[in-house]
């Protein structure tokens, strides 16, 4: 209980610095982000309604697709950081810090990756495209970063067409600062490979296999200084499912030795037909 205490404390800041982030260094200077909020952005622009309500209702429907085809706990911690979002785009003033645009773009980037990147370390999200692209991955063995990179380019393109190309350019600068800011809190890699150790291999593989619905290979082993019998599960994670796997492992198994090692390349089926 105290662990999803700190956990919704971590998200909650973390939501409120994306927001300030985003009102405060992005919309001031007409700089958009990728995904949901992206998209927000722009309809806010259009017909000014309120980021942070457009945000919510924009995420609405993806929280029930997500219910049927995620983990409970994924979704509990991505609607409450969703909603904690939006009141913080709703309530946080739309105030600019800095009139460098090169400056702000650069900060808000780097702000609100840094906010993603916490959230996405603990087992959560932002909701809008990671909760499209988690879906994808487990239904199609779709790549999560595919639909990212469209949905940006389709931000990026929209910019340029209402703002002109050299806002737009900003705006690249804030995306690209954004996701490097992503991968220096969490990962780089979208796929992973986890090695496990145990003498529980029974139930690690079955506590696996129900959290991922993903085949697990497993090989016979023993330890050199003890010479006890010991088994070694392989298994390949996407980046957003780590956290969880962690849990399960050290939940279902205290004593085991995990490997994680990022994963350049998988051929043939990803996910457990």
């Amino acid at each position: 209980m105290f662990r999803y205490i700190y956990h919704l404390i971590v998200i909650g800041l973390c939501s409120i610095l994306f927001g300030f982030a985003y009102n405060s260094f992005l919309i001031p200077h007409k700089l958009a982000s990728g995904g949901a909020t992206g998209i927000a952005f722009f309809i806010h622009h259009f017909i000014h309604i309120n980021t942070g309500l457009v945000v919510l209702l924009i995420n609405i429907p993806l929280f029930i697709l997500g219910i049927k085809y995620l983990g409970k706990r994924f979704i509990v911690l991505t609607i409450y950081a969703v909603l904690v979002l939006s009141f913080s785009l709703k309530f946080i003033p739309i105030r600019s810090i800095s009139n460098d645009i090169l400056l702000s773009s650069i900060i808000g980037g780097a702000l609100y990756g840094i906010a993603v990147g916490i959230i996405i370390r603990i087992g959560g999200s932002t909701g809008g495209t990671d909760i499209v692209s988690l879906i994808l991955a487990k239904r199609k063995n779709f790549q999560v970063g595919h639909l990212n990179i469209w949905m940006n380019l389709l931000v990026v393109g929209i910019s340029g067409i209402v703002f002109g190309w050299n806002i737009t350019l900003y705006t690249i600068i804030a995306i690209y600062v954004a996701g490097r800011a992503v991968d220096m809190v969490y990962t780089t890699q979208n796929k992973l490979t986890v090695t496990i150790v145990t003498e529980k291999s029974k139930e690690l593989t079955d506590a696996l296999i129900h959290l991922h619905a993903r085949g697990i290979t497993v090989y016979d082993a023993e330890g050199a200084y003890t010479h006890k019998p010991k088994k070694i599960l392989t298994t390949v994670i996407t980046k957003y499912e780590l956290n969880e796997t962690k849990h399960t492992i050290k939940k279902t198994d205290p004593h085991a030795f995990v490997n994680i090692t990022k994963t350049l390349e998988v051929v043939g089926h990803f996910r457990k037909d």
